[in-house]
């Protein structure tokens, strides 16, 4: 069964153009480099997993395929539609080392004298540091001491500790005065390589600066360009995209039912006022299929009632239909889980995401919610779960990614990735899990 579905998805691959594709996708945090320049293709069907150590990027992926995160360059399509397109981020990035790169050598801290120096001076630091706290300690200990003179052998040692005392301040007064020396020479060394600064070199970087400048500002243009369409474009990308958290995220002041149908009412309800206003204005241009479309658009009411129907089956299929009326403070992790899926069901998904939908639960209340994520996969919904879950990943996925510092290290299907893993990293990643 395995093979057939591995086929399958090898099949998809050839003939078929991807639901979503990333190429270069790159994600900072703060001047932290997460994701390294993704490149994947999710193909109709297909059940991918995504394994990884903590903090290699697996869920900050997983959100910019939904644009809960921007990235900070690359591609993202879903379909023929590119939902995110833009190096603007990147380019300032690039702006911002070369004003760094001027910055320092003009005040001369670039100069391998100066880092030799700055490095031994925070050395020193460290060490002025360390001696504080144990000359902290050791009054402390020495006050004690004092307390309990009584005490046998507290005398004595009351004289050891003072001794060790008198020492660590005579190595702070030590260290502060070599921090002074190493703070005088940093100062005078870089006033020499001030003196002789190349002035061609100079000039070099004031180019590099301008034409970066340039790249920077175009790329701004048309990065402001893009987020003004996407405004449009994620809306409607995000209703064909479920997405499962790992904290359920349910709205604990609405019921089961209302969490449920809330998105899909709201979406209905302004699809329907669009389309209407669309077709008032094609009517009133003489347009007679229009104002015989008109009279067809469902009403509010009804969009709600349909909208509850499917709630209705779609909680039976996971077995929580009795829970329709309560609230989720009620519910166990489990329920509550099924509970998110079923709300992101309800949208009726091209695909499904789901980040670590396990981790947030009991051991007893994990098999629950795979069962149902199993069953999805059996009726063919094309997913990405990122996991933590080697036997589930093992036997319900049909391509497995391995990530590691914001990098796809190994994409095969889950015998061939599980069974001869070719990179390092994920070998001993799977020796540690399995």
């Amino acid at each position: 069964m395995q093979d057939k579905i591995l086929n399958t998805g090898a099949e998809s691959a050839e003939n078929k153009e991807p639901i979503i594709s990333t190429r270069g996708l790159v994600k900072k945090f703060a001047g932290k480099t997460v994701l390294r320049g993704i490149d994947a293709d999710i193909y109709e069907g297909e059940k991918v997993a995504v394994i990884g150590p903590s903090g290699s990027g697996k869920s900050t992926f997983l959100r910019c395929l939904n644009l809960l995160e921007i990235p900070t360059a690359g591609k993202i399509s879903f379909g023929d539609d590119v939902i995110y397109e833009s190096d603007y981020y990147a380019q300032k990035d690039k702006l911002n080392d070369l004003k760094d790169k001027k910055r320092a050598y003009l005040s001369g801290a670039d100069d391998d004298e100066v880092r030799a120096l700055e490095s031994r001076e925070n050395q020193l630091k460290i060490q002025l540091k360390d001696l504080k706290k144990e000359l902290e300690a050791l009054r402390t200990h020495a006050k004690l001491l004092k307390a309990t003179s009584y005490r046998e052998g507290a005398a004595e040692e009351a004289e050891k500790t003072e001794r060790r005392t008198a020492q660590a301040l005579r190595q702070r007064t030590g260290i502060k005065a070599e921090i002074k020396n190493v703070k005088a020479g940093i100062k005078r060394r870089k006033s020499v390589v001030k003196s002789s600064l190349d002035e061609a070199k100079i000039a070099a970087m004031n180019a590099d600066i301008s034409a970066q400048r340039i790249v920077t500002s175009s790329s701004l243009s048309r990065h402001k360009k893009f987020i003004k369409k996407m405004d449009r474009t994620v809306d409607a990308h995000r209703r064909t995209t479920g997405m499962v958290f790992q904290h359920f995220n349910l709205f604990n002041n609405l019921n089961v039912l209302d969490n449920i149908t809330l998105a899909p009412v709201k979406t209905g309800v302004l699809e329907v006022r669009a389309r209407r206003k669309a077709l008032k204005a094609a009517a009133k241009a003489g347009d007679e299929n229009a104002k015989a479309e008109l009279l067809t658009l469902p009403h509010k009411l009804e969009i709600i009632e349909n909208a509850r129907k499917n709630a209705f089956a779609l909680l039976d299929r996971v077995g929580l239909k009795d829970k329709a009326y309560v609230y989720p403070a009620t519910l166990s992790g489990g329920q509550k889980q099924r509970i998110a899926i079923v709300r992101a069901l309800a949208m009726n998904p091209r695909i499904m995401l789901f980040d670590e939908p396990t981790s947030a639960l009991d051991p007893e209340m994990v098999g629950e919610v795979l069962q149902v994520i199993k069953q999805l996969a059996d009726d063919g919904m094309t997913m990405v779960i990122v996991t933590h879950e080697m036997g589930f990943a093992r036997e319900v996925a049909t391509r497995v990614l391995f990530v590691d510092e914001g990098k796809i290290k190994e994409d095969a299907p889950p015998k061939e990735l599980f069974g001869n893993p070719k990179n390092d990293r994920l070998k001993e990643f799977l020796s540690k899990v399995l």
